[in-house]
């Protein structure tokens, strides 16, 4: 009669050993993939970064003062005029 019991314990344990040992294995997969994921995050990011700081690079080379007094006088045909001297004749006011 004690044989039956056991021996059920025994399906019953066994069958979760089992099913926890799956579970188990799913999860370590799992985690290794979002190791692997984040790594592919990591060199996205230090990617977007570089480019980003050649960009910028770029904006203010391409807004800066200098460049953008060259194509005025260049392509608009733009000069720096003169001073002009004014002379304020105080005796005839």
């Amino acid at each position: 009669m004690t044989l039956r019991p056991n021996f059920f314990l025994i399906a019953l344990l066994s069958i979760l050993i089992t099913f926890l040992s799956l579970e188990k294995v799913k999860l370590s997969w799992e985690v290794s993939k979002l190791h692997l994921n984040n790594e592919n995050l990591q060199i996205e990011y230090e990617r977007f970064k570089d480019l980003n700081l050649r960009l910028q690079t770029q904006y203010y080379a391409e807004n800066s003062v200098g460049l953008i007094e060259k194509q005025s006088k260049e392509v608009l045909g733009m000069s720096k005029q003169k001073t002009k001297i004014i002379i304020i004749d105080e005796e005839k006011k």
